[in-house]
């Protein structure tokens, strides 16, 4: 559609201050006539500046995430207002202000690989963590039982900077740095367990297990 058809269809709107985010926000007169052209449009055609804040208020205030992209002054308020907001390198100097992230060569590709890096990142995180807290709970629990049953505990303290400090660290960065891969990450469709949102966990109860 395009972005006259756009405001029409959503209904009658106003600016508002967001208290709850601190923010710039829309207040929409009848919020079920935007989820209805949410959830089929694909495509705004001649938006405004005022179109694209529009359209990221509105799925912001539905708890959704949305990736804002955007090179000069009037796409601004809408870069700040994503939850990630990219500008490309030839845009104005407002804009990368605005932006969470600046793509410098102009391509929309990297855009891609920026999500993809993104996933990979959160995943290297998750066993980060998983393999420190997994070391660390396994020391504390072989001393602290070591120590009652033996009267003593197993390892003195060069031996538990030696586990921590070599042991540990080098092999939880080991695992952080890992890079994507087709199979583990795919931006148009990750699979339902590698799929994030604003409630996935750091730890989950898988890993906890």
């Amino acid at each position: 559609m395009t972005g006259k058809e756009f405001r029409k269809a959503v209904g009658p709107y106003e600016p508002m201050w967001d208290d709850h985010l601190g923010e710039p926000g829309i207040k929409f007169a009848k919020k079920e006539d935007f989820d209805d052209v949410k959830h089929k449009l694909k495509i705004i055609a001649r938006a405004t500046s005022e179109d694209r804040f529009l359209l990221v208020s509105g799925i912001k205030q539905r708890r959704g995430l949305i990736g804002m992209t955007g090179d000069s002054i009037a796409d601004a308020k809408a870069l700040q207002k994503a939850d990630v907001g990219l500008c490309m390198g030839s845009g104005c100097d407002v804009a990368k202000d605005s932006s969470d992230l600046i793509i410098l060569d102009d391509n929309f590709v990297s855009i891609h690989k920026a999500i993809k890096w993104g996933r990979a990142i959160f995943d290297n995180v998750r066993k980060f963590l998983q393999f420190q807290l997994t070391i660390n709970i396994s020391i504390c629990f072989v001393t602290i039982l070591g120590g009652l049953s033996l009267g003593h505990p197993p390892l003195n303290v060069v031996q538990m900077l030696w586990v921590n400090l070599i042991m540990d660290i080098l092999g939880a960065i080991a695992i952080g740095t890992e890079p994507y891969t087709k199979d583990d990450v795919d931006a148009e469709k990750p699979k339902k367990e590698t799929r994030i949102s604003r409630k996935s966990l750091i730890m989950t109860p898988e890993m906890w297990r």
